[in-house]
C-alpha cells in the first residue's frame, strides 16, 4: 500500500503580503501564513464573509484587567 502524496498548492503573494505574513509569524512566512488562516476561520465562524465590506468591520477587544468589560 502507498502513502498518499501530500498536496501543494501555488499561492503568489506580492512582496507587501509576504512582508505582512513574515511580520505575524515572528519573520517565518509559512508560521505567518498558518496564524493568517486560522484568525480568518475564527472570524468567518463569527459571521465575518466575504460579502461584508471590511472597512466597516470593527474589532473590539476586552482586557481582562478591564474595569468596565460590558460598556
Amino acid at each position: 500500500m502507498t502513502k498518499p502524496q501530500p498536496k501543494h498548492n501555488l499561492i503568489r503573494f506580492s512582496e507587501k503580503e509576504r512582508q505582512i505574513m513574515r511580520t505575524i509569524g515572528g519573520g517565518n512566512l509559512s508560521e505567518g501564513a498558518r496564524i493568517c488562516v486560522m484568525w480568518g476561520a475564527h472570524f468567518w465562524n463569527l459571521g465575518l464573509n466575504t460579502e461584508m465590506d471590511l472597512r466597516h468591520i470593527g474589532l473590539v477587544t476586552v482586557s481582562t484587567t478591564d474595569n468596565y468589560p460590558h460598556e
